[in-house]
């Protein structure tokens, strides 16, 4: 992520900004120029605060210029189906922490100039946010009845957005015996199924895509249960990014993208940050051209130790609990090249 400059006083903004700290200036994004301005000179561009800032508090984007799909909303917000009932005021605080997280992600992808309203006969990107009854108990298990479950479908990312609460996500890492948890990475692993089937589906990529993650037309529903039913071997860290990724080809595909946009994006704020490690300074991946994988990757592993060992002298966690094998890191530089392609005939069409 990058930082920002505020066009009123150069003072330093943040992504979630929606003030200067320095000025005082009310502040929000632009996804059309990817940048940070203030109100009024949105404004004197003709654009309007997403209805999602102005009614809510939820968002500080600001309404792309010529959206008309659902007027008053942002290139983010728009993308939205369903949400959850935000007169409650719980459920309107998970939404909000949802969405947080939900525009950081749209954020790389336009970064990465990937489509998100969909190419040829592929639908459409959209979220559908909600939420079941473990929002109100508390109650870790899902409920017997009318569960929601977080997936993709033909374009649908179901999101429950009982993972923005911090208690009930913890506990399910320690229950699945997970090494990482967050909204965020939630996020990323279900947009990697959409752009599975966005990019990879029906596609000449297809079958270099199974020479890497395997035949994708496995039986989905038996790989889930004898995963669910047996704890993983140890083997699976030789060729997959997590135990998830062993399950299934598309897992594995949608858990490998997931790491590539977490690569991406926390070497762009280290690249923003002017970070360097043993006196280099760290490229941004995001604009770097024909930068082949193998360059990015002399960057990711040096500060993934560095902030693993600093999270450890605060006595935390791994900051990034991964090992990238040989074969992950194919995986990985299949992800980038399939990226830059998209973004290539993205940016043709």
């Amino acid at each position: 992520m990058r930082t920002f400059e505020c066009d009123s006083c150069g003072g330093a903004l943040f992504f979630e900004n929606d003030t200067c700290l320095a000025c005082s200036k009310h502040v929000g994004f632009c996804s059309d120029e990817l940048r940070m301005w203030t109100v009024e000179t949105g404004a004197a561009s003709g654009l309007a605060q997403c209805r999602n800032w102005t009614e809510y508090a939820a968002c500080n984007w600001f309404v792309a210029a010529g959206a008309a799909a659902e007027p008053g909303y942002c290139a983010a917000c728009m993308l939205n189906e369903v949400v959850p009932d935000l007169s409650d005021a719980h459920r309107r605080a998970l939404w909000i922490e949802t969405e947080r997280a939900k525009r950081r992600l749209i954020f790389t992808l336009l970064e990465l100039g990937l489509p998100l309203l969909g190419r040829g006969d592929k639908q459409p990107l959209r979220f559908r946010l909600l939420a079941d009854e473990r929002v109100d108990t508390g109650a870790v298990d899902p409920p017997p009845r009318d569960c929601v479950y977080t997936g993709h479908d033909n374009g649908v990312l179901t999101i429950n957005i009982v993972e923005a609460d911090d208690a009930h996500r913890e506990a399910m890492r320690k229950r699945l015996n997970e090494r990482y948890r967050t909204m965020l990475g939630h996020l990323r692993h279900e947009i990697g199924h959409y752009y599975w089937y966005l990019l990879v589906e029906g596609g000449p990529l297809q079958e270099r895509f199974r020479q890497f993650f395997g035949d994708e037309r496995a039986d989905y529903d038996e790989a889930m249960r004898k995963h669910y039913e047996a704890a993983p071997s140890d083997a699976w860290a030789e060729s997959f990014v997590s135990a998830y990724a062993g399950m299934h080809p598309w897992e594995d595909f949608a858990e490998t993208w997931a790491h590539y946009t977490h690569i991406v994006d926390t070497l762009e704020t280290a690249n923003a940050s002017a970070l360097t490690i043993g006196g280099r300074a760290l490229d941004s991946p995001l604009r770097s051209g024909e930068r082949p994988f193998s360059a990015v990757l002399d960057d990711w592993i040096p500060l993934t130790v560095s902030l693993n060992q600093l999270n450890r002298s605060m006595g935390m966690r791994d900051a990034y609990p991964f090992a990238l094998t040989p074969s992950v890191i194919d995986k990985l530089a299949f992800v980038h090249d399939l990226c830059r392609g998209a973004s290539a005939l993205e940016a043709a069409a």
